[in-house]
């Protein structure tokens, strides 16, 4: 293959991969669009107000803080499990 074939090929390769970045894009914003559509289709049968929706996200970022606070909790237990059994092998060895 000479060098301007391949080139004439790489130019080729790389016009196919921006269409198909672009396609990626359309569909992932159509994905996202039809996931939304689906979602306020859902409120709508379910007669749920922006009241109630903004509720249900009060809920949710308190539950995430709460699990996070437990697991802040339990990683400071298990240090200072670690530190103790630490502190009783340095015993063991003097």
């Amino acid at each position: 293959m000479t060098k301007e074939r391949i080139k004439k090929e790489l130019s080729k390769v790389d016009g196919q991969l921006a269409a198909l970045q672009a396609r990626k894009k359309d569909l992932e914003e159509q994905l996202q669009m039809a996931e939304d559509a689906e979602k306020m289709k859902f409120i709508e049968k379910n007669k749920i107000s922006l009241d109630r929706l903004a509720l249900f996200n009060k809920v949710s970022e308190e539950e995430i803080l709460s699990l996070l606070r437990q697991k802040a909790r339990e990683e400071q237990a298990q240090q200072s499990e670690k530190e103790a059994e630490s502190h009783e092998e340095k015993q063991n060895i003097n």
